[in-house]
Parts: C-alpha cells; sequence; structure tokens
C-alpha cells in the first residue's frame, strides 16, 4: 500500500535535486515523519486501498525565477489551495534549466476523512488561477489557462451502462453470433450490418459504429480475440466443427425428465400486471438480435416485473388492497419517525461531550507525534489537552463517550436504513396505482370513440348503398329508388312534397 507513496517521497525529497534537503516543505504535516501521518490518517478512516495520493507540478520559464522564490510561491500556493484539509509534502527542484516544485498530497483528509476528488477541468478553474494570482505578485509572466495544461480525453471507448445494457458485452455477443454464422470474413461483416451496425476498414483495422451512436469503435478495443486473422480462423474452425459433427450424428431418442412446479393461480389484479410483463418482455426471446434498439422497453420490462413480484409477495389481488398497503407503508415511516426523534432526544444532553470527543480524535495523531518530540504539532497538543481535560470534569472517560458515539450513530444507521427501504416500497406502490389509473381511463375513453364512429362514417356508409343501387338487380333497385333516386338533383329533392308513410315503405320483393 505505502510503496508507491514512499517512491514518490523519495523522488520529490532527493537532496540533489533540492539543495541538500533546503528546498523541501511540508503543510499539515512534519517533512521527516510525512509518509507515517499520511498512512495513520488512511489506518484512521479505513481507507487504506485505492488511490494514495496526489502529485502536482508547477513549472516555471527558464531562467525566469530563483530556487528560493519558486519554493515561495509552492509554499503560498498549497496554503490557499488546500486550506487546514489535506497533509502535504513540496519541494523544488532546481537540478534542470526550468526550475519547478513537485507537491504530493494525501488523498484523504486528515480533518474529515474525506477523499480528494480531482475533475475534468479543475486544473483550469480552481489550481491555475491561483497560480497565476501568486505569479503575477512576485512580478512573474502568467501562464495562459487556455493552453497551460491540455487535460487527456479518454482514449478508449466509453463502457459506460446504457440503460440496463453494457455497450462492450453486447457487441461482443452479436460478433460471437455472426462468427458463429458466417462462412467467410467479408459474409461475417454483412451479418454485423445487418444486426443494424455501420461497418469501416482502414489500414486493416475493422471499426463499427452502433446505430445511434455517434462514433466508431476499433473492433480490437472490444477484445484482442477479434483480430482479422483469429476472426477467419474462427470462422474456419467452426466450419470443420459443424461438418464433422454432422457426419458422425446418428439419430436417437432423447429423454428428458420435466420438473412441475405447483401452479398457483393469480387473481384478476396480478394477471394484468403478468399480462404487461409478458408483453413487454418478448424481446427477452431474441438473445443475439438488436438488443440494443429496445433500451426503454426492456427497462420498462424490469420495472414491471418489480411490481408484478410485489403484488405476488404480498397476496395484493386489488388496487383496495394495495391503498391499504400503502396506508401501512405510510404508518410505519411515521413510527421511524418517531423513533428517530426519541434518539435525538436521548443524545441531546451528552452533546457537549460528544463535542469534545470530536476535538480529541481530530487532534490526537499530531498530539502524538508532539509528544514524541516534532514541535510543529504544539497547537494541535494543547487543543487535545485541553479537550480532555474538561471531558474529565464533565464526568466522562474519552471511552465511555466513544462507546456512546457508536450506539448513536448504529442506531440512527438503522433506522435510516429502513427508512430507505420503506420509501422505495412506497415509491413502488405509487408507481403500481399510477399504472392502473391509465389502464382505467384508457378504458373510457375507448367507448367514446367506439360510439361517435358511425357518425364519421355515415357519410360513406350512403354513397356504399347508392353503388350497390346501380350495381344491383332491379327487384332490388326499385325497393332503394322509391326513397332516393340516385339521379335526383339536391335542390330537387327538397321541392318535393313529403310522401306518405306507405309510400316511405320499401316495396317488399318476393
Amino acid at each position: 500500500m505505502a510503496m508507491h507513496l514512499a517512491n514518490a517521497i523519495s523522488y520529490i525529497t532527493d537532496e540533489e535535486k533540492t539543495q541538500d534537503g533546503t528546498l523541501v516543505g511540508s503543510h499539515n504535516c512534519n517533512v521527516d515523519t510525512a509518509l507515517q501521518e499520511m498512512l495513520a490518517t488512511k489506518r484512521k478512516f479505513g481507507k487504506t486501498d485505492k488511490r494514495q495520493g496526489y502529485h502536482f507540478i508547477i513549472s516555471f520559464k527558464k531562467q525566469e525565477v530563483r530556487p528560493e522564490t519558486a519554493m515561495g510561491i509552492t509554499q503560498k500556493f498549497v496554503e490557499r489551495y488546500f486550506g487546514d484539509n489535506f497533509q502535504c509534502l513540496y519541494a523544488t527542484h532546481d537540478n534542470t534549466e526550468h526550475v519547478h516544485s513537485h507537491i504530493l498530497f494525501n488523498s484523504v483528509s486528515w480533518r474529515t476523512g474525506r477523499k480528494y476528488r480531482y475533475e475534468k477541468g479543475d486544473w483550469a478553474r480552481e489550481i491555475q488561477p491561483i497560480v497565476n494570482e501568486l505569479c503575477k505578485e512576485y512580478g512573474l509572466s502568467i501562464q495562459d489557462i487556455e493552453i497551460g495544461i491540455k487535460e487527456k480525453e479518454p482514449k478508449k471507448w466509453d463502457k459506460t451502462k446504457q440503460g440496463i445494457f453494457k455497450w462492450n458485452h453486447q457487441i461482443s455477443l452479436d460478433v460471437e453470433d455472426s462468427i458463429s454464422f458466417a462462412n467467410n470474413y467479408g459474409n461475417f461483416l454483412k451479418l454485423m450490418e445487418q444486426k443494424g451496425y455501420e461497418i469501416r476498414q482502414k489500414n486493416g483495422e475493422t471499426y463499427l459504429k452502433p446505430m445511434g451512436e455517434k462514433r466508431f469503435i476499433r473492433l480490437t478495443e472490444i477484445s484482442s480475440h477479434y483480430m482479422k486473422e483469429a476472426v477467419e480462423n474462427q470462422i474456419v474452425k467452426d466450419i470443420r466443427h459443424k461438418a464433422i459433427r454432422n457426419k458422425n450424428r446418428t439419430p436417437r431418442i432423447i429423454r428428458c425428465r420435466k420438473n412441475y412446479k405447483r401452479y398457483i393461480p393469480l387473481s384478476p389484479y396480478q394477471k394484468a400486471f403478468y399480462a404487461k410483463m409478458y408483453r413487454t418482455g418478448q424481446l427477452k426471446r431474441k438473445p443475439y438480435s438488436q438488443m440494443w434498439r429496445y433500451r426503454e422497453e426492456a427497462a420498462r420490462f424490469e420495472k414491471l416485473q418489480s411490481q408484478y413480484l410485489y403484488l405476488c409477495r404480498n397476496n395484493i389481488c386489488s388496487a383496495e388492497e394495495l391503498e391499504n398497503q400503502k396506508k401501512d407503508v405510510s404508518i410505519r415511516m411515521d413510527s421511524l419517525d418517531e423513533q428517530r426523534h426519541q434518539i435525538y432526544k436521548r443524545r441531546y444532553p451528552h452533546k457537549p461531550a460528544l463535542a469534545l470527543l470530536k476535538i480529541i480524535e481530530e487532534n490526537e495523531i499530531c498530539a502524538s507525534y508532539y509528544k514524541k518530540g516534532s514541535s510543529f504539532y504544539a497547537v494541535n497538543y494543547e487543543k487535545w489537552k485541553e479537550a480532555a481535560e474538561i471531558l474529565i470534569q464533565k464526568g466522562y472517560t474519552v471511552n465511555q463517550v466513544t462507546e456512546m458515539k457508536e450506539t448513536f450513530q448504529k442506531e440512527l444507521a438503522e433506522v435510516t436504513k429502513a427508512k430507505r427501504e420503506l420509501k422505495k416500497e412506497e415509491n413502488l406502490i405509487d408507481e403500481i396505482l399510477f399504472e392502473r389509473s391509465r389502464v382505467q381511463v384508457i378504458e373510457k375513453i375507448l367507448p367514446t370513440i367506439e360510439a361517435t364512429e358511425p357518425d364519421f362514417l355515415q357519410g360513406e356508409i350512403l354513397e356504399e348503398k347508392k353503388e350497390l343501387c346501380k350495381e344491383g338487380d332491379a327487384e332490388k333497385t326499385e325497393s332503394i329508388i322509391t326513397e332516393t333516386p340516385a339521379h335526383a338533383d339536391t335542390k330537387q329533392l327538397e321541392n318535393q312534397p313529403a310522401q306518405s308513410k306507405k309510400q316511405d315503405q320499401p316495396i317488399q320483393v318476393r
């Protein structure tokens, strides 16, 4: 764990590069015990894995600054940028034409225990302006932020999740499927195009781009096994294997045993959600089709599946039962709020003691270094000593308050976890009720549409009847034309007197 950090400290404090160690300084730690203090901070907060530290370099123009001036600028920089949070070790190297300073700092804050997080663009937004301001104070040239540092873009294609899919995994599945059906490399590329990929070949490399994406990806970046020669060899190998298998195959009957599971009848309410899940899940039966086109449908399938399983697990058979379940969840959440309030109430009288314990814990490591002879931590030792004395005067011991603090934290964590689970359950119930309300609205709208349909089609139906009158036999036309002659003008029909009821009735034709 400490090897890389120790090597970095050894490099920046090299006496040949720092005028026998005179150009070395520290911030929030001691130069001689910087490594031990950084490791102690990591162990204290339980963050000994992953990134151990960060390394900044401030470089100055050739023959523009003396090493002592560069050292002063570096010292002011770490004070302004890191404040009282991170332990830093810095040094100025004058063994090259360009004087430059190295800053090595712990990845974990010795005060809060939080890890330092460097985001893209932080150098231009936060770090470089401080350096420019200090250079201006010392009368040095200011480095342009835009060209000061060029942050590297990720070389490899983005492997982040898209919905519930991993793109590289899905592309790999499509490649393997196309290889298994291809006769040669050209046929393999055609099969990939049929799956929706855009193919491009350049300098002996094959590039592909999924539908809807902006950039191509080299096929060998997915896997080194997808080089052209390797794919061709795999195709030939598969063809030979299929030929040998088909040649030596003899028909035989295979007996299979089927494990029957007991059928549990579903309520109509549960059947409705199962039907939705089934319809959405049709795409699951296409393992090597263009799955990545159906991200939204797949996400909806996962959502419906969780809703259906919730109804089954809680034996909910109607919307009324679901409403009652929601009320029960609300009651349990109120109970947890009351439980948390009682914990705060019990903790309140001990708040001063807990505040003193926090001061003791923050300065404990520094106080131990002061006891070993490091006067750098005299202020921290005084804070630690004063807090410990006041705590004893109040009738507490450090162990008692520590145990009390851990108990309260554990109880609050359990309440928070339980409430988080209930909140998820409440959101799931709301989603199910919303789906149900949507279905009810659609059911109300559909009959209205069916009722208004004849009004829209009335004119078309009348025209069809007229056409039938023209093409029908004479007996049928007599009964229809008696009502509305096909050749009659609209104005003439309006001017005709009303016919008797007897004439209005169509003639019965045998």
